[in-house]
Order: structure tokens, then C-alpha cells, then sequence
């Protein structure tokens, strides 16, 4: 699985191998997910930037 992390102006997406699964608007702080199987509380990745 690749996971790819991309900001774009107030949006801060997450794709993994080149699908949408998580967004979230930076200045509100809402977000959406896409794909609950790829991103539920058994997920190994964190989304967090250090």
C-alpha cells in the first residue's frame, strides 16, 4: 500500500495507491472520509505531520 499525503492552499488530502480515502480543510478543522475500510481504528499509518 502507498500512501501519499498532499496539501493544496486549506485542503490537506490523503490518497492511498491513487485513491481519495481522507480530506480535511485546515481552517475549519472538518474533515471526510472517503473509505472506511482503509481508514478506520485498525489503520497503521498515522495521518499526523510532525
Amino acid at each position: 500500500m502507498v500512501f501519499t499525503k498532499e496539501t493544496k492552499d486549506n485542503e490537506f488530502y490523503v490518497y492511498m495507491n491513487g485513491k481519495l480515502i481522507y480530506k480535511r480543510w485546515l481552517k475549519t478543522g472538518q474533515s471526510k472520509v472517503f473509505d472506511l475500510m482503509a481508514y478506520d481504528k485498525y489503520t497503521e499509518y498515522s495521518l499526523n505531520d510532525n
